[in-house]
């Protein structure tokens, strides 16, 4: 690997008198000083400090120690702007777009840095101490390529040009040197302790595959910290994997993220690597071993990190379909390729559609301007110039109708996709479709009082089949499997025991109902025959 191309080496100045400046102790007592409680200057400072520093000529070994006495406060800034970005929903605004230039400036700067090491060390014919420290360098370039993806993920927007190509490259000069396989002690890792350039190689390759437009933000940094306990369960192959029905191959000499080859293909490619998933397959039997019992997947928006170790089934089996190449949107929802009106939330969904609201209605009322217009993309995504910024998210509950039909004639669903276009508002989406016909109703719990207030509701059938299983869904997460409710539908108090709670969107649950005949009231004892 002579060259890299998205990491571009400065021209190096000789300038031994700067060199102090970056001493273990001189560089010591400015990181002291770095001023932490001030993020916006703390990071400008360093910003400037590592473009600086890239420019220095010096030895391999003074600039690898400085960077590695730099990493954690680099790693701790990193943190911080991505918690700054996943604040708020999309589309972002355009301070969220700066943020992102300065953060991927940062991380692609100091990835020059562990580069500019490398590529000196790579050259020449050294010691075991040089061989050690070519496996570090390999490990934190790859580390801070996968962190520049990771960053654009997190915002929805494209890779930039280069990226994957230096991640490739890099792969490839780990194995030629033999170093792809020597464990490098990392802190950014959140369960090993230490992982080696292929892993890492491994682990942002797995990532991308996991398809990160149908992931809620913070999924995507605890998707990809999940990655490293599945190492042992999956790796990369030559060829084809053989009994594998579905086939996912990264083309190393391109600039390409891995895709899903759909016609086999056996022949040994040099340039070809496939991702062997055979034990994870195997492993996927027993979920019960990968998974959190207490979490759920659409917990919350705005937690940067789940520190706990395995995710919630939901998300597990969201990646268990991407890895086996089953496609995010399966079903032509949107065939007809007509224009929609949506509404966000369960307020407007259950107004609406409590209303009498019709396309003659005035546009100026307040129901009215709860609905935004979108439109076809394609048979299965719908698209939308937003006018306003954290509108959506993967995860929302989407309450739609066709735009040529009146407004109680809605749909429900929850946003399974979401894809951004680059420097403008335009949003496209999915949906998983809940019903195509629901009916907005107004529930207590049975044994509540008659001044009690009401909570809102959403209801449907199966299949729309009054004889088959219906549906509540709320956004009262307090509500518990077993309990009985008492629902207002058509005039009609509907008493129903709630079963197989399952967390369906961002806030929203949803409840299988079993309707009962009436109130069983077990305080009041029996009373006996009054003509006996």
């Amino acid at each position: 690997m002579k060259n890299s191309f998205f990491l571009v080496i400065p021209t190096q100045e000789t300038r031994p008198e700067r060199l102090k400046e970056f001493e273990p102790k001189a560089l010591e007592q400015w990181l002291f000083e770095l001023p932490t409680a001030n993020p916006g200057l703390a990071t400008r400072l360093i910003q400037d400090f590592i473009t600086d520093f890239n420019i220095l000529k010096m030895s391999p070994q003074l600039r690898l120690d400085a960077l590695e006495q730099m990493r954690p406060k680099v790693l701790i800034i990193e943190d911080y702007l991505r918690s700054r970005l996943i604040r708020a929903a999309f589309p972002k605004e355009e301070n969220d777009l700066k943020i992102l230039q300065v953060l991927t400036s940062i991380e692609r700067e100091f990835t020059v840095g562990y580069w500019i090491v490398l590529k000196e060390l790579s050259r020449r014919q050294g010691s075991w101490f040089q061989g050690k420290n070519l496996a570090l360098s390999l490990q934190r370039c790859i580390k801070g390529l996968s962190s520049v993806v990771i960053s654009h993920f997190i915002m929805g927007l494209p890779i930039p040009d280069w990226v994957w190509i230096d991640i490739h490259s890099l792969y490839k000069l780990s194995v030629t040197l033999k170093k792809e396989s020597v464990k490098i002690a990392d802190a950014t890792n959140t369960l090993n302790k230490a992982s080696s350039p292929e892993e890492c190689y491994r682990q942002i390759i797995l990532l991308s595959v996991s398809r990160p437009t149908g992931l809620m933000q913070k999924e995507i940094l605890q998707v990809y910290s999940f990655i490293e306990t599945l190492f042992p369960l999956f790796n990369l192959s030559p060829v084809a994997v053989e009994g594998q029905q579905m086939q996912y191959v990264t083309m190393i000499d391109e600039d390409k993220p891995p895709f899903l080859q759909v016609e086999m293909n056996s022949i040994r490619d040099s340039a070809s690597l496939y991702i062997d998933f055979t034990r994870l397959y195997k492993a996927f039997e027993k979920k019960d071993k990968l998974i959190s019992l207490t979490q759920t997947r659409f917990s919350s928006l705005h937690v940067l990190k789940n520190h706990e170790e395995k995710p919630s089934l939901e998300l597990l089996d969201y990646l268990e379909q991407r890895w086996s190449g089953i496609e995010l949107q399966i079903d032509a929802v949107f065939s007809d390729r007509l224009d929609r009106y949506i509404a966000i939330g369960m307020a407007p969904a259950h107004s609406l559609q409590r209303s009498n609201l019709t396309q003659n209605k005035n546009v100026g009322d307040s129901e009215a301007e709860q609905e935004i217009l979108v439109h076809s993309e394609s048979d299965r995504l719908l698209y939308c110039v937003f006018g306003k910024t954290g509108v959506l998210s993967v995860g929302h509950l989407i309450s739609f109708r066709k735009s040529d039909k009146p407004g109680q004639k809605r749909s429900l669903g929850v946003v399974n996709e979401l894809i951004v276009a680059k420097q403008s508002n335009k949003i496209s989406f999915g949906i998983t479709l809940l019903t195509t016909q629901y009916y907005a109703v107004d529930y207590t719990m049975a044994n509540a009082t008659d001044t009690s207030a009401a909570y809102k509701g959403l209801f449907y059938n199966a299949d729309e089949q009054l004889g088959e299983a219906s549906f509540l869904v709320v956004d009262n997460f307090m509500l518990k499997e077993g309990e009985l409710i008492k629902m207002l539908m058509s005039k009609e108090n509907i008493y129903l025991v709630l079963k197989g709670k399952k967390n369906v969107g961002l806030g929203y649950w949803q409840f299988e109902c079993q309707r009962i005949a009436a109130k069983i009231d077990k305080a009041q004892p029996k009373k006996g025959y009054d003509f006996i």
